[in-house]
């Protein structure tokens, strides 16, 4: 049975979707629940070196606390993005799928399937 860390808030309606499929597929899933344990930057940093656009790859640009925040078209650095992750859990693109040296942002069935080969 693979195993599988799920960066997961319950509330929200596609990570249960997610948590769901991914046991479905037969994965042990863990639940990473960051909005009640915030991840600190280092795990950040090494979730965003799993991902081809780095640590933008984990911001929801499309999330009310973006919109709240005025960060659309802010030129910011990836260890800025990295340290206001760390702090506002509601800038994050959700859920988030890690296995080994791999990762998934968002619900994307297909890519659940690869990262589980």
């Amino acid at each position: 049975m693979p195993d599988v860390t799920l960066y997961y808030y319950p509330k929200c309606t596609t990570c249960r979707r997610a948590r769901r499929f991914l046991g479905e597929l037969g994965a042990q899933v863990t639940e990473r629940r960051y909005f009640a344990d915030l991840p600190a930057e280092d795990e950040i940093r090494k979730l965003a070196s799993l991902l081809p656009g780095g640590v933008r790859d984990l911001v929801s640009t499309r999330s009310r606390r973006f919109r709240e925040m005025d960060l659309e078209g802010r030129d910011l650095s990836d260890e800025e993005w990295t340290r206001l992750l760390a702090r506002e859990p509601g800038l994050w693109r959700r859920p988030v799928a890690v296995r080994g040296h791999r990762a998934v942002v968002g619900f994307d069935p297909e890519a659940y399937r690869d990262l589980l080969r």
